[in-house]
C-alpha cells in the first residue's frame, strides 16, 4: 500500500488598510465641520467688511471730489482763474485718499516710513510734508482741486526739488489715479483674504486626512521604520484627498453659503425666534455640514463606481455613510445650540477622536482574534504534522 504524503502550508495573514480599518465610508470633513464653518464664513464676513468699508470710503471721497470740481467749474465760468482755498482743498482731499489707501492695507503714493504711516493714521497727514501740484495751477486751473493732481513731498526741500529749484517754474506730469489705486488696494486685500481662506480649508483637510491615515495605518502594523514610512505615505494620500475635498466644499459653500444661511435665518425668524450670534453659527454649521455631506457622497459614489461596484451597492454604501455623517452633524448642532461658543467645534472633533479610537481598537481586536484562530488551527493540525493519520 502506497503511503499518502500530506503537506500543509501555513502562511501568516497579511493585513492591509482595507483588511483592518476601512475608513472609506467615513467622511473626515464631518469631524472638522465646525472649524471649516468658522473659516469659510469668517472669510466671507471679512470680504464683506472689506467691500463695505471700501464702498463707504469711495462714495464719500468721490462726493467731495465732485463738490470741489463743481466749485472749480463755477469759478472758471465766472472768469476767475485760481483760488488758494480750492488749491488747498485739493491737497486736503489727496491726504484723505492717502489715508484711505493706507487704511485698506496699501502702501500709499509716497515712500512713507513706518512712523509717518502711523502719523497719517493718527492725524490724517505727515507734519512737514507738502502737497505738490503735478501740473501747475497757473496753466491748468481746472486741476487745482483735483486730488489726482497732487503728489506729496516729504518736506519743503523735496517740494522745491520737484520745481527744479524754483517754485516759479512750471511743472507737468501724469496724474495719479487715486480712485483706481483704492480699487486695486481693496481687490488685493480681498484676494489675499480669499486665498487665505482656501489655504486654511486645505490645511484643515490635510491635517485631519493625514492624521487619520497615519495613525490608523501605524496602529494596525505596529511601530517600525518600515511601518512609519508606509503610514506616512498612506497619511499623505489621505491628506491630499481630504484637502481637495475641503477646498471644493469651501469654494462651493463660499459661493452659496450667504444665500443659504440667510434663508435658514429667515426660517428661524419666521418661527418667532431671535437670530442670535449662536443661532447664526448653527445656521453656518448646518450649511457647511450639508455641503460637506453632499460633496463627499458624490465623490464616494464616483469612486465606488470606478472600483467596479454596482449602482445598488454604491447607493447603499453612500446612503449609510451619509446617514452617519448626518448623525454627527445633528449632534454637533445640538451641542452648539445648548452650550454655544465653540461647542459644535469641540463635539465634532471629539466624535472624530472617539471613532478613531474605536476603529483602532476594533482593528486590534480583529487582528488578535485572527492570530488566535491561526494558532488554534496549527495546534489542531499537529497530529497530522508529526506523523498522525
Amino acid at each position: 500500500m502506497q503511503s499518502r504524503k500530506m503537506s500543509l502550508t501555513f502562511s501568516q495573514t497579511t493585513y492591509s488598510s482595507s483588511n483592518l480599518i476601512n475608513l472609506s465610508g467615513i467622511n473626515p470633513g464631518m469631524f472638522t465641520v465646525g472649524i471649516q464653518s468658522v473659516n469659510t464664513f469668517g472669510t466671507m464676513s471679512t470680504t464683506n467688511e472689506f467691500n463695505t468699508q471700501f464702498n463707504e470710503i469711495f462714495t464719500n471721497l468721490n462726493d467731495i471730489r465732485r463738490d470741489y470740481q463743481q466749485r472749480v467749474n463755477e469759478l472758471l465760468a465766472s472768469g476767475a482763474g485760481t483760488n488758494d482755498i480750492l488749491r488747498n482743498k485739493g491737497v486736503e482731499l489727496a491726504w484723505k485718499y492717502e489715508h484711505a489707501e493706507l487704511q485698506m492695507g496699501g502702501k500709499g503714493t509716497t515712500d512713507w516710513s513706518t512712523s509717518q504711516n502711523q502719523e497719517i493714521f493718527d492725524s490724517g497727514k505727515v507734519r512737514g510734508a507738502e502737497g505738490h501740484h503735478i501740473n501747475n495751477v497757473a496753466d491748468n486751473p481746472s486741476q487745482q482741486a483735483n486730488p489726482d493732481n497732487i503728489k506729496f513731498a516729504k518736506d519743503r526741500a523735496e517740494h522745491l526739488e520737484m520745481h527744479d529749484g524754483d517754485f516759479r517754474n512750471q511743472t507737468s506730469g501724469d496724474l495719479i489715479d487715486r480712485n483706481e489705486r483704492l480699487e486695486k488696494t481693496n481687490h488685493t486685500r480681498v484676494f489675499k483674504n480669499e486665498l487665505a481662506g482656501i489655504g486654511a480649508a486645505a490645511a484643515i483637510g490635510l491635517g485631519i486626512g493625514f492624521t487619520l491615515g497615519f495613525i490608523v495605518t501605524l496602529a494596525q502594523s505596529g511601530v517600525s521604520s518600515e511601518s512609519i514610512r508606509h503610514a506616512a505615505i498612506v497619511g499623505g494620500k489621505s491628506g491630499v484627498e481630504s484637502a481637495a475635498l475641503g477646498v471644493v466644499t469651501h469654494l462651493i459653500t463660499r459661493g452659496i453659503g450667504e444665500i443659504s444661511t440667510n434663508a435658514l435665518q429667515g426660517i428661524v425668524g419666521n418661527l418667532g425666534m431671535t437670530v442670535t450670534e449662536n443661532i447664526a453659527k448653527m445656521c453656518n454649521m448646518a450649511v457647511m455640514g450639508g455641503m460637506t455631506i453632499i460633496i463627499f457622497s458624490v465623490y464616494q459614489f464616483i469612486k465606488l463606481k470606478l472600483q467596479g461596484y454596482s449602482t445598488k451597492e454604491c447607493l447603499l454604501r453612500v446612503g449609510k455613510s451619509a446617514a452617519f455623517s448626518i448623525t454627527i452633524l445633528l449632534i454637533a448642532l445640538i451641542a452648539q445650540g445648548l452650550w454655544g461658543g465653540y461647542a459644535g467645534v469641540v463635539v465634532s472633533i471629539s466624535i472624530g477622536v472617539i471613532i478613531l479610537v474605536y476603529k483602532i481598537s476594533e482593528s486590534k481586536y480583529r487582528k488578535f482574534i485572527a492570530e488566535k484562530i491561526h494558532i488554534y488551527t496549527i495546534e489542531k493540525c499537529e497530529p497530522v504534522l508529526y506523523g498522525g493519520v
